[in-house]
């Protein structure tokens, strides 16, 4: 195969797009809004969320000059990965240049909680509830940059259950944390470019051990996404080294929302709980403020 086409794949959906016949232009839209999920599809499973036949594949692959929809597919896996090699900046349009740096910055944020809204699934957001419902330990993990990400469900999700676990440096020995753990317990791990090598390493020692991961970070190709049960994506563009949150924490109040409403009377109760404690203890300056009503 030509290795240019390696490179061009979705630039040559793009410049055949016109001279396509119905179904092949509904599948190359659908390659071209959904690259990351397109390219690790098998042909059935492509044909199915473009709504197509599945010979509309095989038809469009060997229209852009594949041999067939194996070759296609190498090819716009290896343009996805080199997409992800490179840190992707943020440019929705021209005019966001000539933005002053603050509104660049909004930006970018809306922007990513837009795509990250397009590809969040509801059914993917309850099976995540499930696990967070069903087992006996839930740990939950960020390193390095991602710490914020960690400490922020660690501290609500573990107001509303028991048995929640941080862990947010790879030096707190973390086997004694770990070495009891099973497919009974749970790790919600968070990964972001550049995706720190310890995340990875106990990712793999949970997987070893049939622990269920949800993992949560940016892309299907990130290095998280092979060892996660569940995967919920945070789009990432940059306008510097500085990571983009607003999705991230957006990702987590979703998912905090959908447990407490799952049992709405449960937390409630676990809220009161807390109160209690908060008020012997006088965490808060305003303690009049009644959050276990807010809904």
């Amino acid at each position: 195969m030509n290795k240019n086409k390696h490179h061009s794949v979705l630039e040559r959906i793009t410049r055949f797009s016109n001279s396509l016949g119905g179904q092949q232009r509904a599948l190359a839209r659908f390659i071209l809004q959904n690259p990351e999920t397109a390219a690790f599809m098998n042909s059935v499973q492509l044909s199915e969320a473009a709504k197509v036949s599945n010979p509309t594949v095989t038809r469009l692959a060997i229209k852009l000059g594949f041999k067939g929809f194996p070759e296609f597919q190498e090819a716009l896996q290896e343009t996805v990965r080199a997409q992800i090699r490179s840190i992707r900046r943020f440019m929705e349009d021209p005019g966001v240049e000539e933005e002053p740096l603050f509104q660049r910055v909004l930006s970018l944020e809306f922007h990513v909680l837009g795509e990250m809204k397009r590809r969040l699934k509801e059914e993917t957001l309850q099976r995540a509830v499930d696990l967070i419902s069903e087992k006996r330990r839930i740990f939950i993990v960020g390193f390095l940059a991602n710490i914020c990400h960690a400490e922020y469900m660690a501290y609500f999700l573990g107001t509303l259950r028991e048995g929640v676990h941080l862990l947010t440096r790879a030096g707190d020995n973390l086997f004694g944390h770990l070495q009891n753990t099973g497919p009974e317990d749970l790790a919600i791990i968070y990964s972001f470019p550049r995706y720190p090598s310890s995340t990875q390493k106990l990712a793999l020692y949970l997987r070893s051990k049939d622990v269920p991961i949800i993992g949560v970070s940016d892309t299907v190709l990130s290095p998280l996404a092979s060892c996660s049960d569940i995967l919920l994506e945070a789009p990432m563009k940059f306008l510097s080294f500085i990571d983009p949150c607003a999705g991230a924490f957006a990702l987590n109040h979703c998912l905090l929302t959908a447990f407490y409403f799952r049992y709405p009377e449960k937390m409630r109760e676990a809220l009161r709980m807390f109160e209690e404690y908060s008020h012997r203890q006088n965490l808060f300056l305003m303690e009049d403020i009644d959050i276990v009503d807010l809904v």
